[in-house]
């Protein structure tokens, strides 16, 4: 057996896809969509219609 620790690599694009969700969202004030509400004290609320 070997004791190599293996790292799991990210591709760029899927690290620059992620980055998107880095900061709030103008279009997802709530952060049901993201979960990074604009106001930082709350918590992401998800409703009926975000389904």
């Amino acid at each position: 057996m070997s004791s190599k620790k293996t790292t799991q690599r990210v591709p760029a694009p899927t690290k620059k896809a992620l980055s998107v969700f880095d900061d709030p969202s103008n279009t997802d004030v709530n952060g049901s969509y993201t979960g990074k509400p604009k106001n930082k004290k709350e918590t992401p609320v998800q409703d009926a219609d975000d389904l």
